[in-house]
């Protein structure tokens, strides 16, 4: 689910009241990309990916901290009883933290809310 951007008002006032903006969250090919600070990002499994996909049951991380990606390279491969999916990265950069989570228990994506599925965190080139 692809949130709404806030208005100018909206963050005006969550200004005012002290409360720090939610980052937005963009949603490419089954990967959701939430921007952490100027240039690195966070990448995760969709909730509407993870719906048309089912439980999984493997996942295969390719990619280690301080690997250099480039755009459209293999971040995940997961398997369930309905499919085998690759999902890629949407822009090249230097891959600065995996989940290791997810590398020691694939099945715990089933049930965490989308932003919990995170997958790695990457600085753009």
């Amino acid at each position: 689910m692809t949130e709404q951007p806030r208005s100018l008002w909206q963050r005006i006032m969550d200004w005012f009241h002290g409360r720090a903006a939610t980052p937005e969250i963009k949603i490419q090919d089954g990967v959701w990309l939430q921007q952490r600070d100027q240039g690195h990002y966070r990448l995760g499994l969709s909730s509407d990916a993870l719906e048309q996909i089912g439980d999984i049951s493997f996942a295969d991380l390719p990619i280690m901290t301080n690997d250099t990606l480039a755009a459209g390279d293999d971040i995940l491969e997961v398997e369930s009883d309905k499919a085998v999916e690759n999902f890629k990265t949407p822009f090249a950069g230097k891959v600065t933290l995996v989940n290791q989570d997810l590398v020691t228990d694939p099945t715990t994506i089933n049930g965490n809310p989308q932003d919990e599925n995170w997958i790695l965190d990457i600085q753009v080139a």
